[in-house]
């Protein structure tokens, strides 16, 4: 969660650099709402279904697990004329392939450097984390699974995808496209034509 504030941090202070608007951002409209809604809801169960931390929560949570992400691939869809979205598509579409691989959930390669003392990977280790399976050795198509370490505030770092990493390149050129002036709106300069 912490690469996508980052980038999108990011993202909003290189669009004000180069002279965009970030109040542009509030034109954008997406189509479909509604699912998109569903997704997010779909998501929040899933969430809430992990603080559960029970065996059968997880095995609710999976399949939870594909809608969201198969909704939000929809909402992808729909709306794929908005700069960037394709980009965010792609890495939502090779998470979603690994997902699926991995029974409904996302597989963690653990770092070998990892505290054994924290409680996250307790819930990793004793399989009732309902995102994510760890992995003690690379197997089926785990090097599209959460394997990239992302330092993050307070010594801490998270694991992420290259399907995560994508959906935030997608997500940064969203912002800093619709930041600029559309040039279909830019003003005509130059003496205009005699009549």
């Amino acid at each position: 969660m912490f690469l996508f504030f980052a980038v999108i941090a990011a993202a909003l202070a290189i669009a004000v650099l180069i002279g965009g608007d970030v109040r542009r951002l509030s034109q954008l409209r997406i189509r479909h709402i509604e699912v998109l809604l569903a997704a997010l809801a779909t998501k929040v169960a899933v969430a809430l279904l992990g603080t559960a931390h029970s065996p059968i929560a997880v095995t609710a949570a999976r399949p939870l697990n594909v809608i969201g992400a198969i909704l939000l691939l929809v909402v992808v869809w729909l709306n794929r004329r908005i700069p960037g979205a394709l980009i965010f598509g792609v890495g939502l579409t090779l998470n979603l392939v690994v997902i699926l691989a991995f029974g409904g959930r996302m597989p963690v390669l653990l770092p070998r450097d990892a505290d054994p003392n924290s409680p996250i990977l307790a819930l990793l280790r004793g399989g009732l984390d309902p995102l994510h399976v760890a992995l003690a050795h690379p197997q089926g198509l785990w090097f599209i699974g959460d394997i990239f370490n992302i330092p993050s505030i307070g010594g801490h770092s998270s694991l992420v995808s290259i399907g995560d990493l994508i959906m935030a390149a997608g997500v940064a050129w969203l912002i800093i496209r619709c930041s600029q002036p559309s040039p279909d709106l830019q003003p005509a300069y130059g003496s205009s034509p005699s009549p």
